[in-house]
């Protein structure tokens, strides 16, 4: 990062106060860095401030997110702007999505995410974090082939900071300081960050699965693979159950290569007793035509009492407004679900429904392959199905707009049956019929 310049001007800018533990990390002279924090430590705004920084000073800075979607790429985005708004002269570029500092002799800080690997190669750079590096799927090839050697001219500098996620290459390179000096690591749960109430943090704790909240709160590579959804927590049912309102969820992969991801639907539904019943799933590469086909075929034998519930990430949003203009499908809801957590955390509500007994399948041939996939998160080679399943845990908690039995037996008819507690003394007038 360069120092050395003899014409510096101090910037000043209102930074977040830093507890102890991110003094820590911000305070050591390690050229790589590998942070293991808990839910709310302050990892993003640690990484934010050492980025404008370096900017600030000339350096060539990217922030690496892994999905634009992801609270990780847009509250960075949030937290940068308010800083760069604090200094005159700064530039921000929502095309490039990038901060500019050469008005004030700076360098600039790019935005980027793991969906676009090949845009992280060329150009060398001083300073990079991957932020939730523990949930970029392809981190290996992307630090080892396209960011790593952007960093050998400049000798640049790599943070990488993230909730850990099972014993991935997050954790392998957790434990590069072992061996490497230029390598440190640090590991600070939740309760590092003095600014979090402890009733929070035991809260939180007591509606989590132990194994969840040793990873989430307390930081620690734990093995979640087979300790989440257990088979004899699943119950299976013969038929779909009567008296259900029943959704569709989509979770979207638009290729036929044999190592993509799936696209997968999940039939799902609520009984009175709270149980979740996943009654159908569709699963399968497809390309976009393939996919949107697929769609609206299972749409119209779902039937319109179906509401169907389509991601709407970067692309996705276009399957949903193909599928709203067709006039085929009129009749049909769609809804959109905005995607804006990591896999785990949105798979937590079906989680809990396991481990209380609730939750069941509808006998079919698809069962074996979910239920293999189920057992497996989050570290099975494909999730598309279980994601479907959490979108549709979200689509149930969604208002329908309907009006249904109970609704019509709240309806009351008659003068000021309903008094307006604004206006107590206007009655409406009724209409009289000869």
């Amino acid at each position: 990062m360069p120092t050395n310049r003899t014409d510096e001007r101090v910037i000043e800018a209102d930074l977040p106060p830093f507890h102890p533990a991110q003094i820590k990390i911000a305070s050591s002279d390690a050229r790589y860095r590998v942070v293991s924090a808990g839910r709310r430590f302050g990892k993003g705004i640690l990484g934010i401030s050492a980025a404008f920084r370096y900017a600030s000073r000339g350096a060539k800075c990217r922030w690496i997110a892994p999905s634009y979607a992801s609270d990780s790429y847009q509250a960075g985005w949030r937290m940068a702007t308010v800083l760069a708004n604090q200094i005159p002269g700064v530039t921000v570029h929502l095309q490039k999505r990038q901060f500019d500092f050469s008005a004030v002799g700076g360098g600039w800080l790019q935005f980027r995410t793991a969906e676009e690997p090949d845009s992280l190669r060329g150009e060398g750079i001083d300073f990079v974090v991957f932020d939730e590096a523990a949930h970029v799927d392809n981190l290996e090839n992307m630090w080892e082939q396209c960011v790593r050697p952007s960093l050998m001219d400049r000798r640049g500098d790599a943070w990488f900071i993230s909730t850990p996620n099972g014993f991935n290459y997050f954790n392998n390179l957790y434990l590069r300081s072992r061996e490497k000096a230029d390598w440190a690591s640090f590991q600070f749960p939740t309760s590092a960050n003095p600014h979090i109430d402890a009733s929070e943090i035991e809260e939180l704790r007591a509606s989590l699965p132990a194994l969840v909240a040793r990873q989430e709160i307390d930081a620690e590579f734990v093995q979640l693979a087979g300790a989440l959804f257990k088979r004899q927590n699943i119950i299976v049912l013969e038929t779909e159950p009567v008296g259900v309102s029943w959704v569709r969820s989509w979770d979207l992969a638009f290729t036929e290569k044999t190592t993509s991801d799936y696209t997968a639907g999940a039939k799902m539904g609520m009984t009175s007793d709270g149980t979740v019943v996943i009654a159908d799933m569709v699963s399968g590469r497809m390309e976009w035509p393939d996919a949107v086909r697929c769609i609206a075929n299972t749409a119209r034998m779902d039937g319109t009492s179906v509401r169907q519930g389509i991601e709407v990430v970067s692309a996705q949003v276009g399957v949903l407004q193909t599928l709203l203009r067709d006039p085929l499908l009129l009749s049909h809801t769609f809804t959109p679900i905005e995607v804006h957590r990591d896999k785990l955390t949105r798979a937590l509500p079906l989680v809990a429904r396991s481990e209380q007994g609730k939750l069941a399948v509808v006998r079919g041939n698809w069962n074996q392959k979910f239920l293999d996939e189920l057992c497996a998160f989050p570290e099975s080679a494909h999730d598309d199905m279980v994601d479907a399943c959490s979108g549709g845990m979200t689509l149930l908690t969604l208002p329908t707009g309907a009006i249904n039995d109970r609704t019509i037996s709240q309806i009351k008819v008659g003068a000021n049956a309903s008094p307006n507690r604004f206006r107590p003394t206007f009655t409406p007038r009724r209409l009289v019929t000869a």
